[in-house]
């Protein structure tokens, strides 16, 4: 539970108890690959733990940063490039689905991510080639989130 007021969160809690069996975690830490970190200036929210796994499930995790998701003149089509085999298509829309979650942190990747998603009825070598270049993006700023 969040609220601003402090009593009124301990209101809520003490009437969902009379029908509910409640727990106190204590502060959130992380959740659903949510990181979530207090500090004097407000909340970071991030996914880095979550954005390490993507970039290795991609097997990307030894390769160079890059300082942009997405080249500025890149063009996508639904005919650049050959159509992948079934099994990389796969990978590629297991990996772009993972990117979308990732999105929930990290709007300066959203443009360039749903670039990709436009095509997971039919990716192609280059499609495969953009998602990579998100991957090393991610890679480099790992540690990114969003400050309240």
């Amino acid at each position: 539970m969040a609220s601003s007021s402090t009593e009124a969160t301990n209101a809520l809690l003490k009437d969902l108890e009379k029908d509910f069996a409640l727990k106190d975690l204590g502060d959130l830490h992380y959740f659903l690959g949510i990181e979530v970190k207090r500090s004097k200036e407000g909340l970071t929210v991030s996914q880095e733990q979550y954005g390490k796994d993507v970039v290795y499930r991609a097997g990307m995790e030894n390769c160079k940063a890059v300082a942009t998701p997405l080249a500025s003149l890149e063009k996508l089509s639904v005919t650049d490039g050959s159509k992948l085999n079934f099994d990389d298509a796969t990978k590629y829309r297991s990996v772009v689905g993972a990117l979308q979650y990732l999105t929930l942190t990290r709007p300066d990747i959203s443009f360039s991510v749903n670039k990709v998603c436009q095509f997971l009825h039919a990716p192609t070598t280059v499609h495969w080639s953009a998602v990579k270049r998100i991957l090393l993006y991610v890679q480099g700023t790992l540690n990114l989130g969003l400050k309240f």
